[in-house]
């Protein structure tokens, strides 16, 4: 995420092997809301609304305050992540209750989604990506296509009109989509095998790491310039 934050305010995504190494982040993030509402559903049903409720405005909240933040240190005049993530919460939640013909139509719809360029980092398809996740981690197997292919253009499907892209940016969104599935895969595959312990960092250490360090690196550039 900070690789990809240095391409994006210091070179202005000049160096394109940074923001792949940097939005491989993403989908990481994605797989931890869907263990996140995956814990939370193996509580007692009242306890799963309250534990959903209670992540769902923690984001929403940080989403808001960050915001500013976002838009000092990277320029772009759409949603930040945590707003992406905060969706994903809700899908996520959804895909538990709704029938999984019902989750596909919705993925398709993402996905379709993706052609346009929309007001929201990661678009629609990383709006559903929790919930793929979650179906996938569930032993539906027809949630696996869906996975695959949201993880394809969600990192880099949004960002161009690719209605009448040439083959250069079909060439960058598939490398883009290569790093979203191969490298997320590698690091869960290496946390399977460490150790559990205890908590790596204070619990709220990343609400406050997102946007500060955007900031730094932003103060950085303008020192310079």
């Amino acid at each position: 995420m900070v690789i990809d934050h240095i391409d994006a305010i210091w070179f202005h995504h000049a160096l394109g092997i940074m923001m792949y190494l940097g939005r491989a982040t993403f989908p990481l993030f994605c797989y931890a809301v869907a263990m996140a509402v995956i814990k939370a559903h193996a509580l007692p049903p009242e306890e799963t609304k309250k534990a959903i409720r209670r992540y769902l405005v923690r984001l929403l909240v940080l989403a808001l305050v960050t915001q500013p933040f976002y838009l000092f240190a990277l320029r772009e005049n759409i949603a930040n992540v945590i707003f992406t993530l905060a969706g994903g919460i809700f899908f996520a939640d959804l895909s538990t209750r709704a029938r999984p013909w019902q989750m596909y139509l919705i993925y398709a719809a993402a996905i379709l989604s993706m052609l346009w360029v929309l007001p929201i980092e990661f678009g629609l398809a990383g709006v559903v990506l929790p919930a793929a996740f979650l179906q996938a981690l569930r032993g539906n197997k027809g949630a696996w296509p869906f996975l695959i292919v949201l993880l394809l253009v969600a990192n880099a499907g949004g960002i161009f009109d690719v209605r009448h892209a040439n083959p250069l940016i079909w060439a960058y969104i598939g490398a883009t989509g290569l790093f979203s599935i191969v490298l997320p895969w590698l690091v869960l595959d290496a946390a399977r095998h460490m150790r559990q312990g205890k908590r790596f960092l204070p619990k709220y250490a990343l609400h406050v790491f997102y946007p500060g360090h955007m900031v730094a690196l932003r103060l950085i550039w303008m020192a310079f310039h």
